[in-house]
């Protein structure tokens, strides 16, 4: 497995889950309307736009199970594009397929979570359930129950953080 671009890859989803938080809390703060809004727009474009560099770093890694890092991503990223032309088009039908989209975040990431569990197998955890926590979370926005995802997406920042921290620690010595 190559860990420059599985580092890269992981710095790009750090940048993304950022993002993906930032629109999380206007969401939950604002109500689901707030998507509407430019600025959550152009917040969901940028995470959009993220998703090709991480997904082209991850295929550069060798990771295990890479059908489905190979596979899965390019479905998502085609999805949530239709989802964001209908929220740019004012259509709430837009919300839902990104939804839709984002349900193959925690699959995909399943070769990314197999390969980091042997190199660090908390950070490993934390990454992907904090994924599936936060995918199963989304629906939840519709019943104005917006604490699942956004602990989900800290829960996957935090394993995303201390794999990274692990790997600077452990490349120095």
């Amino acid at each position: 497995m190559s860990m420059k671009p599985l580092i890269i890859g992981n710095i790009i989803s750090l940048i993304a889950a950022f993002f993906i938080l930032s629109i999380l809390f206007l969401l939950g703060i604002c109500g689901l309307d707030f998507a509407f809004n430019n600025i959550t727009k152009i917040l969901m474009w940028i995470v959009w736009i993220l998703a090709f560099p991480a997904y082209l770093e991850y295929r550069k890694s060798s990771l295990k199970a890479s059908y489905l890092i190979n596979y899965l991503p390019p479905i998502a990223i085609l999805i949530t594009f239709i989802g964001l032309v209908l929220l740019m088009e004012g259509k709430f039908l837009g919300l839902e397929i990104i939804v839709l989209g984002y349900i193959l975040e925690p699959i995909s990431g399943i070769s990314i979570y197999l390969s980091i569990k042997n190199i660090q197998k908390f950070s490993a955890y934390l990454f992907f359930y904090g994924a599936v926590i936060y995918t199963i979370g989304l629906p939840f926005y519709l019943i104005n129950i917006p604490e699942i995802a956004i602990i989900g997406d800290l829960i996957k920042i935090i394993g995303l953080l201390y794999f990274m921290r692990f790997m600077i620690t452990n490349s120095s010595q």
